[in-house]
């Protein structure tokens, strides 16, 4: 028997939001709208990541699956890169990378402290390595360094469009400044 996890996924999201309601309902003068986006988002990213990157689970099933583990840098990568269909490498690279991406952007939004590339690439790599490592535990899933690569990559993608965003929006707050002192 499989577990799918879009129902406990949709379930922790409601949780979440009551929690989040019943919360501020109680502390109104806490409550910041923009913040609670922020960590609703950063929420709803983590229970995809985790719904994508462990689930189905594969309950009261005897039998092992056949799972291939990666151990060498780049050579998943290249096998892809070699297949005969080019959605099998557009969809497995440009997946792994595209995942991470939010991550780049929404943690250091997150956490200001948090706001240096390699700081945020590490936090990412940390990431994708523990996924990687419950999914060498599980029967059905397997182990691959490239995956963290490309992840790490996708984390790198998603922190250089932060700084890009925020470069744009202090430029216009500048712009605006110097506009109103005229």
């Amino acid at each position: 028997m499989f577990i799918n996890f879009r129902l406990p996924a949709l379930l922790l999201i409601i949780i979440w939001v009551l929690y989040k309601v019943i919360y501020y309902g109680l502390n109104r003068n806490r409550f910041k709208l923009h913040r609670e986006l922020l960590s609703t988002l950063c929420f709803i990213y983590a229970v995809g990541v985790i719904s994508v990157t462990i689930f189905p689970l594969a309950i009261g099933l005897q039998e092992s699956f056949p799972t291939k583990n990666n151990y060498v840098p780049f050579a998943s990568i290249n096998e892809l890169l070699h297949h005969f269909y080019f959605m099998v490498p557009l969809r497995n690279i440009g997946g792994n990378i595209l995942l991470f991406v939010p991550f780049g952007i929404l943690i250091p939004m997150k956490f200001k402290k948090v706001n240096k590339g390699f700081k945020i690439v590490l936090l990412g790599f940390l990431s994708s390595l523990t996924i990687e490592c419950i999914q060498l535990w599980l029967t059905f899933r397997s182990f691959d360094i490239d995956d963290i690569i490309l992840n790490s990559f996708g984390v790198y993608i998603g922190f250089l469009i932060y700084k890009w965003i925020t470069l744009i929006f202090m430029s216009r707050q500048s712009d605006e400044k110097i506009h109103q002192g005229l």
